[in-house]
């Protein structure tokens, strides 16, 4: 389900990302073999470049998403529905990009507690979700997508 692109080199857990993806899909009814999306990791001046550029916030942030579908979790994601983003060559719909920003996420996860596992697994989650189509300006959006990433925290045994 995601493309990992890790130029720098972190020490990420690539099986564990996966296996969050493919929870998330599972629990949002989605079919993770349909499509994909490729997942950045970066360092704090490539995320404040991206932040600046596209958020109009000259900062560092943890993640930031650029969803390349309408209506993710509305409709089921496929070659049918979604023709224009269908890529021949991986034979899946590209619903877009995360970029994580791995140094922030050492910080975070040291701020909050837990494993760097369970921070970068939590990011792409999040980011995953922004692809799919949610938010978190709306209260009631908030919500959701919170409940969703706690879910599938607990079903990859990385809750709280």
């Amino acid at each position: 389900m995601f493309k990992i692109n890790n130029e720098n080199g972190y020490p990420i857990n690539e099986k564990l990302l996966q296996k969050a993806s493919k929870a998330l899909c599972k629990i949002v009814g989605q079919k993770s073999k349909k499509f994909y999306a490729i997942l950045n990791f970066v360092d704090k001046e490539k995320i404040q470049e991206l932040n600046k550029e596209y958020r109009q916030k000259d900062k560092p942030t943890d993640v930031i998403s650029f969803r390349m579908l309408e209506n993710g979790l509305q409709n089921k994601i496929n070659k049918k529905n979604y023709p224009y983003d269908y890529d021949r060559d991986e034979k899946k719909v590209f619903i877009g990009e995360v970029y994580i920003c791995y140094d922030v996420a050492v910080s975070q996860s040291e701020e909050y507690g837990h494993s760097i596992d369970r921070e970068v697994c939590f990011l792409a989650v999040h980011g995953l979700l922004h692809l799919l189509g949610l938010d978190h300006e709306a209260e009631f959006e908030r919500a959701i997508m919170f409940d969703l990433q706690d879910k599938t925290m607990e079903k990859i045994k990385l809750g709280r």
